[in-house]
């Protein structure tokens, strides 16, 4: 059986069969494959002069063109995303709370706005022993900002889904597809 010329295909072999050649954004003379460039023409890259490019389907995930039901298009050729990325304070949602704490003990000093928490406890020496403190009541004094802090790194994050590596290759001899 032939395919049209153009077909896309997942293959699990190390070499491209003959007829076909991996999807990997080469770049073809137009002389040499002008049937193949009549119908993928320069939407994968190429000067449109002497050469055309194959899709480059390395590392990426094919996605179909047109409206998606989300509203979004997707061009032909079109290439986007990211293998990774770095989260911003602004992808993550906002926070606008005080931190507060419940002051219930009652040895302890009222703590006033802005106050820093610290762990209660009582000096021996040069030993400090820290006394556990906990309260069933509702949290009444606001803490100082500077007591909650978020520490990152700043690294990005893997957006790549679990994955299997195959080749895709493109049939660039076969039947040519006639229109409707």
């Amino acid at each position: 059986m032939e395919e049209l010329m153009g077909t896309i295909k997942l293959f699990a072999g190390n070499f491209a069969p003959r007829g076909f050649l991996f999807c990997n954004g080469a770049l073809l003379s137009i002389a040499n494959n002008s049937a193949l460039y009549s119908l993928i023409g320069t939407t994968y890259g190429g000067d449109g002069q002497s050469t055309f490019a194959l899709p480059n389907l390395n590392g990426r995930y094919p996605i179909g063109s047109g409206s998606s039901n989300t509203g979004k298009t997707y061009d032909l050729g079109e290439m986007s995303g990211s293998a990774q990325t770095t989260l911003l304070s602004s992808n993550l949602p906002s926070f606008i709370s005080q931190v507060k704490v419940a002051n219930a003990n009652a040895n302890s000093i009222t703590p006033s706005s802005g106050s820093s928490l610290a762990i209660t406890g009582t000096p021996n020496g040069r030993e400090f022993h820290p006394i556990p403190s906990y309260v069933d009541g509702d949290p009444d004094t606001v803490i100082n900002a500077k007591s909650v802090s978020f520490i990152g790194q700043n690294l990005p994050i893997n957006n790549m889904p679990p994955y299997l590596g195959l080749n895709y290759i493109i049939c660039v001899e076969g039947i040519y597809p006639s229109r409707p």
